[in-house]
């Protein structure tokens, strides 16, 4: 992961904020100090037909670390048009064009074309014909003959993309739906519970993943948290037979780091298991919770 700091949103001296850098680099997040001005133009550079786009439409400017901007000037120019989404450039996004930057086959380009501006990517045949190329087949690539007058302005080195923001009525309704599913889970009988816990009994091969099930259950209000004894003795009254019955003490030990934390919460960098074991603990409670969602949708209201 990668964070840029500036000192226009964040709001504290200079002192404090390379001590909070300091911490950020030792938490193991690469981070740097946007302090190199990088002009901001206002025009939309198209990703389709070329555009015109010049000095004059400079608006503001965005603070970069110096590090990253490197020796060549550098603009952000916003993108416009699909023509290039096949690398991952969307309308809207900000593009960080390296002026007189070197670039070869396959680099995307900031090109100036008989006065006006296009982004495409740059290619050179075995012809040694030069050409700049879309990135969506609904485009035609631009072959760079004799008859254009041509400049390859930069190189783009970066896409900056606004956050979206999520309306309000749409959070308001996933919320409401939230409450109402906790407030049904709640209405489960212990024989409905019991259920979902014989249900989910054969997907566990090793003791240990029993804690998915139980913290399964804990995120509905279905087992009570931090008390695992209770979740063990109801398992091993369920399933006597069953090769692999938890105890206590195995579950509280899965309890750390992200498992300690609802299931929509885990994470594979800081988990207590990696790789293929932690997508089995994620999938044996993601199955609890579904089972326990189907259980109550069979309530009569």
């Amino acid at each position: 992961m990668y964070i840029f700091c500036t000192f226009a949103t964040i709001i504290m001296d200079e002192k404090e904020l390379r001590e909070s850098l300091s911490l950020i680099k030792e938490a193991g997040i690469r981070a740097e100090l946007c302090d190199t001005r990088v002009p901001l133009s206002d025009n939309a550079v198209r990703c389709g037909d070329p555009l015109a786009v010049g000095d004059e439409s400079i608006s503001d400017y965005v603070l970069l670390p110096k590090a990253l901007v490197g020796c060549h000037p550098e603009i952000m120019i916003p993108a416009m048009g699909d023509s290039m989404t096949g690398v991952n450039i969307q309308q809207g996004d900000l593009l960080r064009v390296q002026l007189g930057a070197k670039y070869g086959d396959g680099d995307n380009v900031l090109a100036w074309i008989d006065g006006s501006c296009t982004v495409k990517t740059f290619f050179q045949d075995d012809d040694g014909i030069q050409w700049l190329v879309p990135q969506n087949e609904s485009y035609e690539a631009i072959m760079l003959t004799g008859g254009y007058d041509v400049r390859i302005l930069g190189r783009i080195v970066g896409i900056e993309r606004p956050s979206p923001r999520v309306p309000f009525r749409d959070c308001q309704k996933i919320v409401r739906r939230s409450k109402s599913r906790k407030r049904l889970t709640s209405l489960l009988s212990p024989e409905q519970v019991d259920g979902v816990i014989t249900a989910i009994g054969p997907e566990v091969k090793h003791a240990r993943q029993w804690y998915a099930v139980y913290r399964a259950l804990a995120d509905k209000g279905l087992a009570d948290e931090g008390v695992t004894y209770i979740f063990c003795e109801r398992v091993e009254r369920l399933l006597p037979d069953h090769q692999h019955l938890p105890t206590a003490r195995e579950l509280q030990r899965m309890a750390v780091q992200s498992f300690s934390k609802p299931v929509a919460m885990w994470s594979p960098t800081n988990a207590p298991v990696s790789g293929l074991r932690f997508s089995d603990y994620l999938r044996i409670a993601r199955m609890t919770a579904q089972l326990i969602d189907e259980a109550s949708d069979r309530l009569p209201f």
